[in-house]
C-alpha cells in the first residue's frame, strides 16, 4: 500500500486547461469498429469478480459510478471488496476515504483478503508487500473541499497512473446537505475528470432518511441534488435486509441493485450474503470465504 499524504503542494495541480476539440465523425471510424466487434486481443473492462455478476457490469474508462446507500447499509464494505477485485485485474486503485483512517480501511480489506477475522503476520506482510503498484491511499481524514480531490486525483494520475478512484464520500467534500449547486459542481468535474483522463472514479453517497430501513430504496432516494443521478454513468444502491439476517431461512440479505448502467444492458438486483468473519459478500447460501491468491490475477 502507498500513501498519498496531506503535505503536498497541489496548487499545480488546481486548475486544468480546457480543450474544445473539433473533428470529423469519420475519425471514430475504427473506435465504433472496436466497439462492434472487439479484437481479439482486446481487455475487457474491470468488473465484480463474484460468478453471478460476470458479463452484468462493466467499470469502464471515463465513467463515473455513484455507490449509495443508507447509513450502516455496508456501501462501502461492499465497495472495499470491489477494490480488492479490481487490484487482482491489474487496475491502480486509489482510495480516497474521509470517513475512515488508512489503517482502518486496511484492516478491513485485510480480513476479506485473507477470509476470515485474523489475518496471520506472514500474509498481513504478503499483503501489503502486494498491494505495492496496485493499492494508494490518500492520507486525509475528514472533510476536504472538492477542488482539492480533483487536484489531489491529477497529481495521482500523472505520478502513479491511477485508472480506478474511490471516493467515499461526496458529503465530506462540499459542505451543507443542501449546497446543490457545490453539489452538482463537484460531481460535474468527476464526470470530465474521468473523460479527460480516461479513468473510473467511484462516489460513495447517502439516502435520504425514510420511513423504515426495511424496504429497499431506489435512485430516488439518494439525497441531495436530483441532478447527480442524470450525470452519473452508474448507480448501484447497496441495501442491507435486516429481516432476512433476523428470520435466518437462506434469504440473501444484502442486495446490490443496478439502478443506472449508461453504456450496459444490465440493470437489476443481486443478492449476497454477508459473512461477519470474513466481511466478504458470498454469492450464495452455502458459499464458503475465498481466500485472496496473492500474486495471481483472480480470487
Amino acid at each position: 500500500m502507498n500513501l498519498i499524504p496531506d503535505n503536498i503542494d497541489f496548487s499545480a495541480y488546481m486548475q486544468e486547461p480546457e480543450q474544445h476539440d473539433i473533428r470529423p465523425a469519420s475519425d471514430w471510424l475504427q473506435d465504433t469498429i472496436d466497439a462492434f466487434y472487439a479484437p481479439p486481443d482486446t481487455t475487457s473492462a474491470p468488473t465484480m469478480l463474484w460468478k453471478k455478476t460476470a458479463g452484468k457490469v462493466n467499470f469502464r474508462k471515463g465513467e463515473v459510478s455513484l455507490w449509495a446507500g443508507v447509513n450502516g447499509h455496508g456501501k462501502s464494505m461492499f465497495l472495499s471488496q470491489v477494490g480488492l477485485d479490481l487490484c487482482y485485474q491489474a487496475e491502480r486503485v486509489m482510495v480516497a476515504s474521509f470517513e475512515m483512517k488508512p489503517v482502518k480501511q486496511m484492516h478491513r480489506m485485510s480480513r476479506q483478503a485473507y477470509a476470515g477475522s485474523a489475518p496471520t503476520i506472514p500474509f498481513l506482510k504478503a499483503l501489503h508487500t502486494w498491494t505495492d503498484g496496485r493499492l494508494w491511499m490518500y492520507d486525509h481524514h475528514g472533510s476536504v473541499d472538492w477542488r482539492k480531490v480533483i487536484a489531489v486525483m491529477r497529481y495521482a494520475v500523472k505520478e502513479f497512473g491511477i485508472t480506478q478512484f474511490v471516493i467515499d464520500s461526496l458529503m465530506k467534500c462540499v459542505r451543507g446537505e443542501d449546497d446543490y449547486n457545490a453539489q452538482k459542481d463537484f460531481v460535474d468535474e468527476l464526470c470530465a475528470f474521468a473523460a479527460a483522463h480516461g479513468v473510473h472514479v467511484h462516489l460513495v453517497h447517502h439516502m435520504r432518511k425514510t420511513e423504515t430501513e426495511h424496504k429497499m430504496p431506489g435512485k430516488f432516494d439518494i439525497k441531495g441534488a436530483g441532478a447527480i443521478t442524470d450525470m452519473v454513468d452508474n448507480v448501484f444502491i447497496v441495501w442491507r435486509d435486516k429481516k432476512a439476517e433476523a428470520e435466518k431461512k437462506g434469504n440473501p440479505n444484502c442486495y446490490v441493485s443496478c439502478e443506472k448502467q449508461r453504456n450496459g444492458e444490465f440493470e437489476g438486483k443481486i443478492g449476497f450474503w454477508f459473512d461477519l468473519d470474513s466481511q466478504q459478500y458470498l454469492e450464495s447460501t452455502d458459499a464458503r470465504p475465498i481466500r485472496y491468491q496473492l500474486g495471481g490475477t483472480a480470487r
